[in-house]
């Protein structure tokens, strides 16, 4: 849908001739049967894509009626899609002769329909109807059949229908002709009264209630909302109001919901969820230094060679890291990186993780990965959290030199070697094992077993060490083996903790959706009043994996 969004002036009661590329085309059908009335639509951009709709209406209406219902769900249709010029076909004689002010409408029925349509008409820039042959309106005849499939109510264009039937036999003791409707006007009617010819209906809790028509009630729930004394509450809030204001109509809780879900402050400033939308998705390494996830951190304080930034590379199996200090980091440098301290130590990896930084996604680089058959993926640019493990070595890095620095924090570089060595020597939760000890089948010894000895330091100056060496690394692939189950059965218990939470949202290819508000999306000095969220967007393409591609 994303054509559909066109964005025109609106200048009513202005009709000169323009552009065919500007005109949008409506066709519309109604069918009244005795299993129920609807209608169909078929609106037409001007590049050509098509927006069919079926609907079912939730009441029982003539065929003139249907055809009426019809005009006005397209237009309306139209109007949300920011419309301005548009040719409408139906194959109804008798309204598009209404419309043309050709047939004069005697029903009052059609006299109200006649005079909603014409007020909506005057809400484009130009427009034009004509009558069609039902032939060639096959199409939306069709829909308009098949409507019985969809459960969309539509209101009726008699905004006092609702109250006219009570007011006629509280006024004049009228009923309809229907029997059924009858008895429910006569049952309907003991809760209602007449106070200086208005319908009020009888409340439980307080004094009488003032009956609103459609218009009416829009009215209120605007002032209420958004008005002088509105605060945009939500829409359960919003109907305690109008009830407590002594207003009173058939549907003011759907009403008041409706009106807020369509309030667009609302949605721009509506808190931002928390809870996950979709399950965990747990990425794994099949061996060591297969797939490696980068990333970058910074800008850091200023080191000396004004360095700000660190490169950092993590392995997805035995979680070894490899980091370096720059001042400023591009396309050449992220390919030397990858050459000297990857490709070079650990051989060539199958895949490399990283996000749509222009350093990792640019041609050179791209083309560097294609020459030795490494494949680039990349998670989404507005969800880092994809690229899981980089954010997460990353988030320990800067912890441990944070603790390290104390108030030289320009020293960061000095200590990150040591830092590294800290990282790579620490058993993980995952795998159980360091990942010095995956890497080369036995853990390092470090300092403190230099100070005060230990059976496996002393063990190493006896004349077998090398002997017991080789069977350390002859049990290497044994002991990665165990870790890969570890990490596996950790990953099981994570999404099965994290998916408890989840409550699904999906949304479908074309939807208006707004998203969220980013550090360089925000409005300038906007501070403490900034919105949560921008757009719209039109969702282009929806993947399987909760990813969205969006138009704006």
């Amino acid at each position: 849908m994303a054509d559909f969004v066109l964005e025109y002036s609106r200048r009513p009661d202005q009709h000169h001739e323009s552009g065919e590329q500007e005109w949008w085309t409506l066709r519309v059908d109604g069918a009244s049967r005795s299993s129920g009335s609807g209608v169909g639509l078929l609106l037409q951009s001007p590049t050509g894509e098509h927006l069919e709709q079926a609907i079912r209406l939730g009441f029982s209406a003539s065929n003139n009626e249907a055809e009426y219902e019809a005009i006005l769900s397209g237009l309306d249709l139209a109007l949300a899609l920011s419309v301005s010029k548009l040719r409408i076909y139906s194959d109804s004689q008798l309204v598009v002769r209404h419309v043309q002010k050709e047939y004069e409408a005697k029903d009052s029925r059609m006299a109200r329909y006649l005079a909603k349509v014409r007020s909506t008409l005057q809400q484009f820039t130009e427009w034009t109807i004509e009558k069609i042959k039902r032939a060639d309106n096959g199409r939306a005849d069709a829909l308009a059949e098949n409507s019985t499939c969809n459960f969309i109510e539509a209101n009726q264009a008699d905004d006092q229908e609702w109250t006219h039937d009570i007011a006629e036999y509280l006024r004049t003791g009228t009923l309809p002709e229907d029997p059924k409707r009858a008895h429910k006007i006569r049952v309907q009617a003991a809760r209602f009264t007449l106070i200086g010819g208005h319908l009020y209906k009888r409340s439980f809790t307080g004094p009488y209630l003032r009956c609103l028509g459609h218009s009416e009630a829009q009215y209120v729930l605007a002032e209420l909302h958004e008005g002088v004394c509105g605060n945009h509450t939500g829409g359960r809030s919003l109907a305690h109001r109008a009830h407590s204001q002594g207003y009173y109509w058939p549907t003011m809780k759907k009403d008041a919901a409706a009106y807020v879900q369509k309030c667009d402050k609302c949605q721009r400033y509506a808190p931002i969820p928390h809870i996950p939308s979709i399950a965990l998705k747990s990425v794994s390494s099949p061996w060591p230094f297969a797939q490696w996830g980068m990333d970058i951190v910074g800008p850091l304080p200023a080191a000396p060679a004004q360095k700000k930034f660190l490169l950092v590379a993590t392995d997805y199996f035995s979680k070894w890291v490899e980091a370096e200090a720059y001042a400023s980091i591009k396309d050449k440098d992220v390919t030397k990186f990858v050459w000297k301290n990857i490709v070079c130590r650990y051989g060539i990896p199958q895949i490399i993780i990283a996000d749509n930084g222009p350093q990792f996604d640019s041609i050179a680089f791209r083309n560097f990965c294609s020459e030795l058959n490494i494949r680039n993926s990349y998670s989404t640019p507005r969800y880092p959290q994809s690229n899981g493990q980089a954010e997460a070595t990353n988030k320990t890095l800067v912890n441990a030199l944070k603790k390290r620095l104390e108030r030289a924090k320009g020293k960061w570089v000095e200590e990150l070697p040591g830092v590294l060595w800290a990282y790579r020597t620490t058993p993980g939760r995952p795998t159980g094992n360091t990942p010095f000890a995956l890497t080369y089948g036995m853990d390092a010894v470090i300092p403190t077993e230099i100070g005060l000895p230990t059976i496996r330091t002393d063990a190493a100056k006896q004349k077998d060490a090398d002997t017991e060496l080789g069977r350390n690394l002859d049990w290497a692939d044994e002991v990665r083996e165990s870790a890969s189950i570890r990490m596996a059965d950790y990953q099981q218990r994570a999404s099965a903790h994290y998916n408890r939470k989840v409550r699904p949202r999906n949304f479908k290819n074309g939807t208006l959706v707004l998203r969220k508000v980013f550090e360089n999306t925000a409005e300038v000095g906007a501070g403490k009043f900034q919105a949560n969220w921008e757009g719209p967007y039109i969702v282009s393409k929806a993947n399987e994996n909760g990813a969205y591609h969006l138009q704006s």
